[in-house]
């Protein structure tokens, strides 16, 4: 077996019960055809109850059946703009009220990213400076995510209203960019976003001003804040029980995920300190799950690699640099390690 194929089938991911209700929430109020989150719901083929426990979660796939359930029924062409106009602390739970108890944006956002898996497991959020500001990127975990371009733009659209929310000012990016295409019409993305939007861009993200991670929160309370993080600290270790094995590897692949979205090698020091453990015992405890630090990096710089091959805009060179090879001529030999073929020979028969 080559390294990259030890690593295990993942489990799959659940959302927190908020934020669907925020998506129906927006499908009821926020679109020309209303529709009762009732009938989004039995539409899915799911009962109205699965979202009446405060606590409770969803798999992705209903949450999936849901979005497909309230396009089919709304017709709305931007309805995950409208999903993310929508959030209110509320649509994260505890993790919406830990944010609102942060000093900075910055804090909050380091917040966020630590317990982003308390609201749905669906991506991962990084920082990229820039010249001209700091980019924030969104990386959904699944290339064939159903309905991702709502999703996305739902994504971006709820950071940007709740950070605007968090530190009470109409923030506006400099910039924004998805990788999707242009949909129809995109009045609703310049009036929501309120700055220059491109599409079929090489990311989804929001180019923000360097100075606004520095802004503070106006609500901040650093006493309530101490608790909060302890619950949240325990809904997520909860969170890791209940998936088994698979709970510390889907984390693990988040905070690679992360290293590479900022354009770092990965490493076990970044990761276990992202995990809140020593280098030591992650590998033990990835080697009691039978598998490696190594061996799970290796596995999901494979995935991303052919998932950006696919796409005829990636040349070689710019995924060897997106999964933080030195050059071309290393990703190369990875590659034919993880795979048996070139990143040329597969492409071509992909």
């Amino acid at each position: 077996m080559t390294q990259a194929g030890s690593i295990l089938q993942p489990v799959s991911r659940s959302v927190a019960a908020g934020y669907v209700r925020t998506l129906l929430d927006a499908v009821r109020d926020r679109t020309a055809r209303p529709v009762s989150p009732d009938r989004v719901l039995r539409e899915a083929g799911l009962s109205p109850a699965v979202i009446d426990n405060p606590e409770g979660r969803l798999p992705h796939d209903a949450v999936s059946a849901i979005w497909q359930a309230a396009l089919r029924l709304t017709g709305d062409a931007s309805l995950g703009l409208h999903v993310g106009e929508q959030v209110r602390p509320g649509s994260f739970d505890a993790l919406g009220h830990l944010l609102m108890s942060c000093e900075t944006l910055r804090e909050a956002a380091a917040q966020a990213d630590r317990f982003a898996p308390l609201v749905g497991g669906g991506g991962r959020f990084a920082a990229r400076p820039e010249k001209d500001g700091i980019r924030l990127l969104y990386m959904p975990f699944d290339p064939d995510w159903p309905c991702r371009r709502h999703r996305v733009e739902a994504v971006l659209a709820a950071t940007l209203t709740f950070t605007r929310w968090l530190c009470g000012r109409d923030i506006a990016p400099r910039s924004v960019r998805f990788r999707h295409a242009a949909p129809h019409g995109t009045a609703e993305h310049r009036r929501v976003f309120a700055a220059p939007v491109a599409f079929d861009a090489e990311d989804d993200s929001l180019l923000l001003a360097a100075d606004t991670l520095a802004l503070p929160v106006h609500q901040a309370s650093p006493a309530l804040k101490g608790m909060l993080a302890e619950y949240a600290g325990r809904a997520l270790a909860r969170l890791d029980d209940a998936a088994g094995d698979d709970g510390l590897r889907m984390r693990l692949a988040d905070c690679i995920r992360g290293l590479l979205g900022n354009g770092h090698p990965p490493s076990i020091d970044a990761a276990a300190a992202a995990l809140g453990m020593t280098p030591r015992t992650l590998q033990r405890r990835l080697t009691q799950r039978g598998t490696s630090f190594q061996a799970e990096t290796a596995a999901l710089r494979c995935a991303i690699a052919k998932d950006l091959l696919r796409d005829p805009g990636y040349s070689t060179a710019m995924v060897a640099a997106r999964l933080g090879f030195a050059d071309v001529a290393n990703f190369h030999r990875a590659f034919k390690i993880w795979t048996g073929a070139t990143p040329t020979q597969w492409r071509r028969e992909a």
